[in-house]
């Protein structure tokens, strides 16, 4: 039976959560040694040999060798550098695979990048383009899998620190720029700068998983405002359409102004 993927805080069962058994966390961070890892980056599980598995033994399997400076079929750098912009593979089951290897190396705690779902028309293998914060993107694996990699990290002696930003989210939707015609000297065009000005701006679509752009808004009474502080307009934190649990505006910015919480997963 697949599991129910909740696509809004309203959907938990905060009840049934809280009776759980939590890991605590340390009495001092200070006192941890804390490894950060960009999990596509990390591993596929696939590598052969050079290195032993969770229990100190010789790993065996996988077909990717150790990395050699004379292997044949290398590429050349341009090649290697614009691979760099897609996703290259790491899951949370390699992850998983490698947790003897991190305690060996005397790590303690993991922080890892956002395993979260991400938006279907960006590459965001580095985790900050959030749609479902209540989902494991399948380039990474499925929940299940996370829940099993937390509790094998924590059976290693390993605590885990989830990346939990709030206003890193996926570019869901657009605004509707109508004011502050502008001249970009590097390509000759004029475009309009919404930039703030105290006078929100007209939410003009969702996008499509496809090709990313607008389509019309199912919320045309929906408009942009502003955190405290900030210079640009961001869009609302919650839903703003089908399959969205969160969205933002095109701003590079979020719409949280404080210190972004992070916290320790539980098993």
């Amino acid at each position: 039976m697949a599991e129910t993927i909740e696509k809004s805080l309203l959907d938990l069962d905060f009840a049934s959560l809280s009776r759980r058994t939590f890991t605590q966390s340390p009495a001092a961070w200070e006192d941890q040694v804390v490894y950060f890892l960009l999990l596509d980056r990390f591993s596929d599980g696939n590598e052969r040999g050079g290195h032993r598995d969770n229990e100190d033994r010789p790993a065996s399997g996988g077909t990717t060798p150790p990395y050699r400076p004379d292997d044949p079929g290398r590429v050349d750098y341009e090649t290697w550098f614009r691979a760099g912009g897609g996703w290259q593979g790491g899951t949370l089951r390699g992850l998983r695979s490698k947790l003897g290897y991190l305690r060996r190396l005397g790590v303690t705690t993991l922080w890892v990048s956002p395993p979260f779902r991400q938006v279907a028309f960006e590459p965001s293998y580095h985790g900050y383009g959030i749609q479902n914060f209540l989902d494991v993107d399948p380039h990474f694996g499925t929940r299940e899998e996370f829940r099993d990699f937390v509790r094998a990290a924590h059976e290693q002696g390993i605590y885990v620190i989830l990346d939990i930003i709030a206003h890193h989210t996926g570019n869901v939707f657009g605004y509707d720029p109508n004011r502050y015609t502008t001249h970009d000297p590097a390509s000759g065009q004029w475009y309009n700068d919404p930039r703030w000005d105290g006078q929100p701006y007209a939410v003009k679509g969702l996008k499509t998983p496809a090709a990313g752009r607008p389509f019309p808004s199912t919320r045309p009474t929906a408009t942009a405002w502003r955190s405290p502080g900030r210079t640009a307009p961001f869009g609302p934190a919650s839903s703003s359409g089908p399959n969205c649990s969160c969205a933002r505006g095109t701003s590079p910015a979020g719409t949280i102004t404080p210190s972004t919480p992070r916290g320790t997963c539980s098993a």
